[in-house]
This record gives C-alpha cells, sequence and structure tokens, in this order.
C-alpha cells in the first residue's frame, strides 16, 4: 500500500489503518460471500457447517465495516475511488482540507485479505468458545 500526499499534512497512522480498513473490509465480505456459496452449490457433507459459520464471519465483518463507516464519518472524511487497473485501486482521501492519494496495490491487498480472513476465524473460534 502507498500513501502519497498530495497537498500538506499527513494523515496519522490510525487514519491511515481506519481509511485501508473502510477500503478493503468490503472486499474481504465479498470473498466470504462467494466461498460460502461456492460450498452451498458443492453441496459437502459439512457443508452447512462451513455456511452457518461464515454467516457468523459475515456478521463480524459488518460491524467492523459499519464501525470504520462510523469513524470515518467522524473525521469528515470523503473518500472516492478515483482510478482501478490491474495493479490495485487509487482512492483520493479528502481529510481536514487536506487531499491525500492513497493506492491499494493487488497484491498486497491479497496479503492483507487473507490476514484479515485468519483474524476473523480466529475470532470465529473465540466466539464459540466463549458461547459454549
Amino acid at each position: 500500500m502507498l500513501s502519497e500526499n498530495t497537498i500538506g499534512q499527513s494523515m496519522t497512522e490510525e487514519e491511515y489503518t481506519l481509511i485501508k480498513d473502510y477500503c478493503i473490509l468490503p472486499f474481504v465480505k465479498n470473498m466470504v460471500i462467494t466461498n460460502s456459496d461456492k460450498i452451498k452449490e458443492e453441496g459437502m457433507t459439512l457443508g452447512q457447517l462451513f455456511v452457518r459459520s461464515s454467516l457468523k464471519v459475515i456478521q463480524m465483518i459488518d460491524d467492523d465495516i459499519n464501525r470504520s463507516r462510523m469513524m470515518v464519518g467522524k473525521l469528515k472524511a470523503k473518500i472516492t475511488e478515483v482510478n482501478r487497473n490491474d495493479e490495485g485501486i487509487l482512492y483520493e482521501v479528502e481529510l481536514r482540507g487536506y487531499v491525500h492519494r492513497v493506492a491499494l496495490l493487488r497484491h498486497v491487498v491479497r496479503q492483507e485479505m487473507a490476514d484479515r480472513r485468519d483474524k476473523y476465524i480466529a475470532n470465529l473460534f473465540k466466539y464459540l468458545s466463549q458461547i459454549g
């Protein structure tokens, strides 16, 4: 990932992480939905277990998406996709009167998505151990 400040003041590390979450989490959600749909279609013996588990993971992701949207709103930041190609996606972020360009490079986003998937799976197991 690349953050390029085009006009003046830079964003904090916390703000940059929030912007990444705002941009990447919908892709993670779509990945889980796609995988869940494939499992449904395959009719695997334990398919229902995986599908139901994925519903909880999607709920966790939705909670994080809503949280990041709320935080972006509190910052009064405006995030706009300006370009998409084989290498990645370029966003412009308007924050505190400054414009920042944030590029999400495809190979980095894939790794980020895998890391987040693993985090959500770990959180699912924590949740399951707490309920029973």
